[in-house]
């Protein structure tokens, strides 16, 4: 685990200078270059708010690696409101037409003063090789 070089990787990535990072995260300069160096290490609670700053997982942050135990997202249900149903229809047409996910059901409700789509899609692919940015 070098989450130190993890973090610098990171914030290069983002453009931002150490004394950038610091102030975002009111630390001293010197604590970021600490950590980037592998001198010291993030405490245990600033883990959740660099994986949020980074857009990353803890897990990610602290060089963990995959495995097949690991929770994966296959499939998500959508709810929007929207004002008319051919709005919802318009909807419809742009996720079916999508290559990823894949739509698999949808509900249109109507009443007077709303409509309620209801989506549901399916991440069909594989995840071992997926990439995130």
């Amino acid at each position: 685990m070098d989450i130190g070089r993890t973090i610098k990787e990171l914030r290069q990535k983002r453009g931002i200078t150490q004394e950038e990072f610091s102030e975002v995260l009111r630390v001293s300069v010197q604590t970021v270059s600490r950590w980037e160096n592998g001198i010291n290490a993030p405490d245990l609670s600033m883990l959740p708010q660099l994986a949020s700053y980074f857009r990353v997982t803890t897990d990610y942050l602290l060089g963990l690696e995959r495995n097949d135990t690991m929770a994966k997202l296959i499939k998500t249900k959508e709810v929007f409101e929207l004002t008319s149903k051919q709005e919802a229809e318009e909807m419809v047409l742009k996720f079916k037409g999508e290559k990823f996910p894949i739509l698999k059901d949808y509900k249109i409700n109507a009443d007077e003063d709303k409509v309620i789509l209801e989506v549901t899609k399916e991440f069909n692919t594989d995840f071992e090789n997926m990439k995130f940015n």
